[in-house]
C-alpha cells in the first residue's frame, strides 16, 4: 500500500468510523462487536485492490452490509448446528458411539442386499434414478419403457427396501 493510499485510508477512517459504529451499532449486541465489524470494513478497504480511486461512501457501507449478511449467515449456521447438538444430547445420542456406528453398517448392508436381490432391470432403474440422479425420461427413453413403468419399478425397489429394514429390526 502506498504512502497516499495510507493517508487516504485514515482520513476516511476519521471520516467514517463514527457513521459505521452508528450503523453496526444498531443491528449487534453490542458496542464491541460494532467496533470489530467497523474495523473489519477498513481491513477489507486496506486489503482491496481499489486504492487508486477515492473510496466512495457508498463502496464502504455496501462492504458494511456485507460483513452483516456474512455474519447473520455464520451465526445461523452455528445456531443450527447448537441446535441439532441439543437434541443429540437431549435424546442422549452419542455421534460415536460404536454400537450406533455398528448398527448403521449393519443397515447399509442390508440396504445393500437388498438392491443386489432385486430383479435386474427394477435394480438397475432404482440405481440409476435414485443414486445416479438421471432423470426418469432418460432412463424410460434408454430402457424402452414409459416413464409411469419407470415409476413402477422405482416404486418397487422401495416397497422391497421397506420391507426388508423393517423385517431387519
Amino acid at each position: 500500500m502506498t504512502d497516499a493510499a495510507r493517508q487516504e485510508l485514515t482520513e476516511d477512517d476519521r471520516r467514517l468510523r463514527r457513521a459505521l459504529i452508528a450503523f453496526f451499532a444498531r443491528r449487534v449486541q453490542t458496542l464491541a462487536e460494532a467496533e470489530d465489524l467497523t474495523q473489519d470494513v477498513f481491513v477489507r478497504i486496506a486489503r482491496s485492490s481499489k486504492t487508486e480511486a477515492p473510496i466512495a461512501d457508498a463502496y464502504v457501507f455496501r462492504i458494511a452490509a456485507n460483513l452483516l449478511r456474512d455474519k447473520g449467515r455464520r451465526e445461523k449456521v452455528r445456531a443450527s448446528y447448537r441446535e441439532a447438538r441439543a437434541l443429540e444430547d437431549f435424546l442422549g445420542v452419542d455421534p460415536l458411539d460404536p454400537h450406533r456406528i455398528a448398527e448403521s453398517r449393519e443397515n447399509l448392508k442390508l440396504v445393500a442386499r437388498t438392491i443386489a436381490d432385486l430383479p435386474e432391470k427394477t435394480r438397475r432403474i432404482f440405481t440409476l434414478y435414485r443414486i445416479e440422479h438421471i432423470d426418469k425420461h432418460a432412463i424410460a427413453d434408454s430402457f424402452g419403457l414409459s416413464v409411469r413403468m419407470v415409476e413402477i419399478h422405482v416404486q418397487r425397489a422401495l416397497v422391497a427396501l421397506a420391507g426388508r429394514m423393517e423385517k431387519g429390526r
